[in-house]
């Protein structure tokens, strides 16, 4: 199997490996990896997610010689594999952190987007080569970018095939950090670990809240904060952390 998972300090570490393809994607890799993704939801150990990549790119999509070969049906499953993905990252509870590390290009851009925090190593590459081939978007990615970066700045992607750089990704949002190649996993488990550390239902319900106002009018949003923010105060790891908190301060 091209994709491994490891559970460690509350993080679930999602690593697509088959670096001699560029960590391209094919059918069963894609079936690999929304199991995991319904796995990890189930995990009571993990609370956060991170997805990244062996060798030189997080994901340059899909494996275009296996699509090469493939009938329009195999075609079809691949494409309802990217969107049954795209709604899993949606509905999974618990945030999901992309460690970008090289290209992520095409469906790798795609899963990489699914990500609710993106960080990327400063040799990364992200880019859309489907006009290129003749193809269109997957996997949620003409919702997703043009929130992110805008309706200009997403169709300029699209259409020219052109890859941003690790700053240029950072400077329009593709991405929220960036740092050196060495230092991207390291960062991206102190992150992972941090966030994880947090009580889970506050967690659960920003990226509850958040992604359901991206999408609703104002008056749903704060009828939803309301009853996000009330669940959290009557969790009881809430109540905890927030004792501790106070306790902090009186020091």
């Amino acid at each position: 199997m091209a994709i491994d998972c490891t559970v460690d300090s509350g993080v679930a570490w999602v690593t697509i490996n088959r670096p001699e393809a560029l960590n391209a994607f094919d059918i069963p890799d894609l079936q690999a990896l929304l199991a995991l993704f319904q796995q990890v939801k189930s995990d009571t150990v993990a609370s956060v997610l991170v997805i990244t990549g062996v060798g030189r790119a997080f994901s340059v999509g899909a494996d275009i010689k296996a699509m090469d070969k493939m009938s329009e049906a195999d075609f079809a499953k691949a494409a309802s594999l990217y969107q049954a993905l795209a709604l899993a990252a949606r509905n999974l509870d618990k945030p999901i952190l992309g460690a970008i590390n090289g290209y992520a290009l095409g469906g790798g851009l795609e899963i990489a987007l699914m990500c609710d925090v993106r960080i990327a190593a400063r040799s990364a590459k992200l880019g859309l080569p489907d006009a290129e081939l003749g193809f269109s978007p997957t996997g949620g990615l003409t919702w997703l970018l043009t929130r992110m970066v805008g309706l200009t700045v997403a169709m300029d992607m699209a259409l020219t095939a052109d890859m941003l750089d690790a700053e240029e990704s950072r400077r329009v949002g593709l991405v929220s950090r960036v740092v050196e190649d060495d230092d991207l996993l390291e960062a991206t488990c102190t992150l992972a670990q941090r966030i994880a550390a947090f009580p889970d239902t506050g967690l659960r319900n920003i990226k509850r809240s958040f992604y359901t106002a991206a999408d609703a009018d104002f008056a749903t949003t704060l009828t939803l904060e309301e009853v996000c923010d009330s669940d959290c105060f009557r969790s009881a790891e809430t109540q905890v952390a927030l004792k501790a908190f106070i306790k902090s301060r009186r020091k």
